[in-house]
């Protein structure tokens, strides 16, 4: 074989390799992001978590999402364990949270360790109340426990350091995460409603059921 032949070879090989329109080679495996020549995600920046939480590196913004509507009359009484607190919610057939609930709830699901509150992604609130209407009587409210909303990263930092079961990149800390119960539904019935109902992640605990607006996903622990 002459040389020349081998640098021909050797050129359409590399050329094989590289991405169309910039002649730059894409590295089978990139470590560093995530990405290369097998990566699922093209465009996104984003990690997978271990229990399936994820964090994409995109903001979000409610501006323009599907907002919840009830499909007969609802009440919703809310619990937070960690706190005490209650808020309960009514809303007609039909109709939407109006500004003074939606304003209830985001401090309602905000990080009570640090008082901080965050605007709870739209998505994931209308997830939410959608797996609360599933189980709504006319004659009695919803009750629902709610044991985490919002995440500041300092808080999920903190709790990354006693418990295993919490995610790295949680989307707890994007405000795109609840995890609850219903006292009067069995963790397995709510497990079953939430990801037929839920788009995004969602994660059946012992005691809890974790829903949120990233990816399809769905694990137990």
């Amino acid at each position: 074989m002459t040389q020349r032949s081998v640098l021909t070879r050797r050129a359409v090989f590399a050329g094989a390799l590289s991405i169309p329109g910039t002649g730059i080679a894409a590295p089978l495996l990139d470590l560093t992001n995530g990405g290369g020549l097998f990566s699922k995600s093209s465009g996104h920046s984003g990690s997978l978590d271990l229990f399936g939480e994820t964090s994409s590196a995109g903001r979000h913004s409610n501006k323009g999402q599907a907002k919840f509507r009830a499909s007969n009359p609802l009440q919703i009484a809310l619990h937070n364990p960690n706190t005490h607190e209650s808020l309960t919610l009514s809303l007609r057939a039909n109709a939407s949270l109006n500004v003074t609930q939606t304003s209830q709830i985001h401090r309602f699901l905000r990080d009570w360790r640090r008082n901080e509150i965050k605007e709870i992604d739209n998505n994931i609130l209308k997830t939410f109340l959608e797996i609360c209407d599933h189980f709504g009587r006319n004659d009695s409210p919803v009750r629902v426990k709610v044991t985490s909303g919002y995440r500041s990263k300092a808080t999920n930092d903190n709790l990354r350091r006693s418990s295993q079961n919490v995610a790295r990149n949680s989307l707890h800390v994007q405000a795109r995460a609840i995890d609850f119960s219903l006292p009067d539904v069995p963790i397995s019935v709510l497990a079953r409603t939430a990801r037929r109902i839920c788009p995004g992640g969602v994660g059946r605990y012992p005691s809890f059921v974790h829903i949120d607006s990233g990816p399809l996903r769905r694990w137990s622990a």
